[in-house]
This record gives C-alpha cells, structure tokens and sequence, in this order.
C-alpha cells in the first residue's frame, strides 16, 4: 500500500548524518539508497525533517522550544505533504524518530489542535530510536559537561541549547508527556503500534564536545535499560548492538516551491 515514511534526527546531528553509514570509502543512505529501507517498501514516500540540533546556539535569537519544534513539525506534514493532490486523505504514515527527535514526536501528537487532527489519524505507527522517554543514562556526564559547554558558548557569544536539559533525570514535564502520549497511542478509534529500540554499546558523550578527553573513561549506554521503552509498545524494545549516535529539511521535489523547507524528500 502507499505510506509515507518521516524520519526525524536527535539532538547534535542532523538527517545527513543521523541515517547515514560511513566506513571503508562508502557512505550508504539508509532512507534513500535504493538496496535499503526503499526496497523493503513498495510505492513509499521518505522524509527527512531537520530541526536546529546544534549543542551550541546563536545567542542572539530566541532558542525555539520542543512545543514550537513539534508545531512546526506537524504544521510541515498537514501544509506539504497532505495537501499534495496526488495524495490520498487516507494514506498512511510512519514515524521513525531518533533520540530527542522522539520526544519532539510526542511533544507533536500530544499538543495537536484540531488542525492536525488529519497528521494524527493517517499515523499508524512510530519507531523510536534510543529516545529518552526517562532520560538518558547520562545525566551525570551532562551535569559534568555542562559548565564547561557554557564557558565555550560564552567564548564564542553563542549559548547551550536548552534541549540538553532532557538528557538529566526526568522532569515532571517529561512523565506527563509519556503518559498523554500512551494514552493517544492506545485510541479505540486511531491506534498507533510503537517499536522502540535501544543500543547496547557505549557511548561518549562529552567527548563530542571535548575530543581531547579520554573517552574510555566516560563511555556509558545511552539509553539505561529502565530507560528504554513505552509500557504500551509492541513486544519487548529491540538491543541494538552498534552507536546509535554513530548511526544514529522542507519538501525538495523540483515540482514543489517549498517557503520553509524542513521536511526534505529523500
């Protein structure tokens, strides 16, 4: 059947980066390269949509929060991809959402207005990527990193972004999320099916910041495994083995004139 498929990145990265595997001279697209995802997938449409993930901000603009990142979200998908004609009202969508892209995600279905109810009830599923829907394993290498994240903003005249608060312990903010979440995911009328995956291996998070670290001794899993899933999803969450973070922009068809281009077609 027709479906169309959106991918959104996490903090620190963008789509590029995010579904694209590097490693002996190659880089393979997961989205696009046509032995990958496209093969799986008959008659598909893949998106990309990109959001300002830097860890360090221009301090002289207004830093967007997650509710403005999942209005502009789902104001890309309602405006450009469900107002193509050739689309049908019922075909359906896919999420799949890496790290702090989920929870943007979230963010999205759970302040829906009635204006997106269309982006809501096309939706039949969602794949969640290492998303910390209880923080991350790593909040006490964010406390550590963050004093000197600020200094390093302030030397350039840029500022942290405000969105690495979430990877400490959960806020209260963050619990009632997931619990609004659950609850619309589990509608009589439009269910969702969830997958989350999770990785097993290690990663350094300060020493993206500080290469010169030793990142042996600051490597630990990003998702704690009391950390990694939704009551509610289908099965147990899947152990991914490699970085996610390794691993883990606007409809760009020549036909369309895109005024504020961050859903990208893959």
């Amino acid at each position: 059947p027709d479906i169309d498929i959106i991918a959104i990145h996490g903090l620190d990265t963008n789509s590029e980066k995010t579904w694209t595997w590097r490693g002996n001279g190659r880089k393979v697209n997961w989205l696009a390269d046509p032995d990958m995802l496209p093969s799986r997938v008959e008659r598909v449409r893949i998106f990309t949509y990109d959001w300002p993930a830097d860890l360090l901000q221009p301090s002289d603009l207004v830093q967007k929060t997650q509710d403005e990142f999942a209005v502009l979200l789902f104001e890309e998908i309602r405006s450009r991809i469900q107002s193509d004609p050739a689309r049908s009202e019922d075909r359906p969508i896919l999420f799949i959402a890496s790290c702090l892209g989920g929870i943007v995600l979230m963010k999205a279905f759970v302040g829906a207005g009635s204006a997106y109810q269309s982006v809501r009830r096309a939706t039949r599923g969602i794949v969640f990527l290492a998303t910390p829907f209880r923080g991350t394993s790593c909040q006490d290498v964010a406390a550590f990193a963050e004093p000197g994240l600020n200094t390093w903003a302030w030397i350039r005249g840029q500022e942290v972004v405000k969105l690495l608060t979430i990877v400490k312990e959960p806020t209260l903010d963050l619990v009632r999320l997931v619990q609004d979440f659950t609850s619309l995911c589990q509608d009589k009328d439009y269910p969702c099916q969830v997958a989350t995956f999770y990785e097993k291996g290690k990663t350094s998070l300060p020493s993206k910041v500080f290469p010169w670290l030793p990142s042996k001794s600051v490597d630990s899993p990003l998702i704690d495994p009391n950390r990694k899933s939704l009551a509610f999803a289908e099965g147990a969450p899947f152990i991914v083995v490699f970085e996610l973070a390794r691993a883990c922009p606007f409809l760009t068809a020549p036909s369309w004139n895109p005024s504020n281009p961050n859903l990208s077609l893959s």
